[in-house]
């Protein structure tokens, strides 16, 4: 998670959430010892922020960072996992009855548009994240005249394994305990 200065430290708009278990920012975790340069949102015209690293979830499970943002990390990361759930059990219920059309099935996955007002854009991406790739792969799939239920399969495994690694990571983290607290 990183920071830019000079807006308030508790403002969402200046707090990036990089995540390679979320593909959200990273594709993939940075190995210990190396480094990454990361682009920050700036106002065209207006000064260039400084951005600083605010709270971390390393790869062996150590965190950096206070808790309110630690949370924030695990919320994106329960609400991707907990999306990816929702998917899965639509394309395997589709699966299942022959369906035709995925692309129906996609539909109620995604948040109302007010929810997106209230969510960090991180946990909003999380909740949208699914049923984008449902439509995007089943519209390629009917323009290329594919069978959906061949490409149901595949993003069925895709969403299997993606969902799992936030799980794994949630299951040892500081900012996990916290969140079962409540």
């Amino acid at each position: 998670m990183v920071r830019t200065e000079p807006q308030p430290a508790d403002d969402a708009i200046n707090t990036l959430v990089y995540d390679a278990l979320t593909r959200v920012g990273l594709l993939a975790p940075i190995p210990r010892g190396m480094s990454s340069i990361l682009g920050a949102l700036h106002q065209v015209g207006g000064a260039v922020s400084e951005a600083n690293l605010a709270a971390a979830v390393w790869e062996d499970g150590g965190t950096f960072g206070p808790d309110n943002l630690l949370l924030r990390i695990s919320s994106s990361r329960r609400e991707l996992a907990d999306s990816y759930d929702q998917a899965i059990a639509e394309l395997q219920t589709g699966l299942e009855k022959n369906w035709t059309d995925y692309l129906a099935a996609a539909q109620p996955l995604k948040p109302p548009m007010d929810a997106e007002k209230a969510a960090t854009p991180a946990t909003f991406t999380a909740k949208i994240m699914p049923s984008h790739r449902i439509t995007d792969n089943m519209q390629r799939a009917a323009q290329e005249n594919r069978p959906a239920a061949f490409l149901a399969r595949a993003v069925l495994q895709s969403f299997t394994q993606q969902r799992d690694s936030p799980r794994q990571a949630l299951g040892g983290s500081i900012a996990s305990a916290h969140l079962t607290k409540k």
